[in-house]
């Protein structure tokens, strides 16, 4: 957005996901196989994933983003969440230490700015549910059930077992949760990860792959068909993304 420096307003596949986000840390240790960011990026993969550190200056410049928001000298839409984040983890390992994710949450508190925050770091994240207010949302990505095989594909971040365990304590502690079914890697794992979670969660985003190649072939229009089906049984709230909804 003009005149702002940290958040931004996301453009295609991104902007299914939220219409403002913020990206608080340079490179990402969870080490993802899949991850776009690199390419996104346009830098190293092995660089992006060894060498995290957070943006320069980046808490002093958010604050500034949301003062101008406040004051009204940049508009958002009322309601609208800044989505943190795109291409980085914000609560990758070394969050925990530098807690640059906690500053940012804590100055959206401050300038009453709603946030929504996906994340594989599973419970490293619960140490700042206490800052979660009406409005607010907890979501994480889900891609296999298979802690084992998870490892060789999301080596740094949280195993699917603890990313479940995470999103169901916010919930209990009254936050809206979702989770992003993307990639799908393996449509067993996505409704296998779907009947242990929907108790706890509140939406569901479902996505196609992007430039990885699935474990096995994938029929998009039949995996497509059967996710909606189940989530209307089980009367789902849920977002079908772009990518996968030409499919159907």
């Amino acid at each position: 957005m003009k005149g702002l420096k940290i958040i931004y307003e996301p453009k295609g596949r991104a902007r299914e996901y939220s219409p403002l986000a913020a990206n608080l840390y340079r490179g990402c240790s969870h080490g993802c196989k899949y991850c776009y960011a690199p390419n996104c990026l346009q830098v190293n993969r092995e660089f992006f994933y060894s060498n995290t550190k957070p943006r320069v200056n980046v808490i002093e410049l958010l604050r500034r983003d949301c003062e101008k928001i406040a004051s009204g000298e940049v508009k958002i839409n009322k309601g609208d969440r800044v989505l943190l984040c795109f291409t980085c983890d914000p609560y990758q390992p070394i969050e925990k230490e530098l807690r640059i994710t906690r500053q940012a949450l804590e100055l959206f508190n401050q300038f009453d700015i709603p946030f929504q925050v996906l994340t594989k770091g599973g419970l490293r994240a619960a140490r700042d549910f206490d800052l979660y207010r009406q409005g607010d949302a907890f979501a994480t990505t889900l891609t296999l059930r298979d802690d084992e095989k998870s490892l060789l594909l999301e080596p740094g971040a949280a195993k699917p077992s603890e990313r479940m365990s995470a999103i169901q304590r916010a919930k209990e502690k009254g936050i809206e949760t979702w989770i992003s079914f993307e990639p799908v890697l393996d449509p067993e794992s996505v409704f296998h990860l779907l009947e242990k979670t929907h108790s706890f969660v509140d939406f569901y985003k479902v996505g196609k792959i992007s430039r990885f190649p699935p474990i096995k072939s994938i029929d998009w229009g039949a995996f497509g068909r059967r996710i909606v089906s189940r989530m209307e049984e089980l009367k789902k709230n849920y977002y079908i993304k772009e990518d996968l909804r030409k499919y159907l």
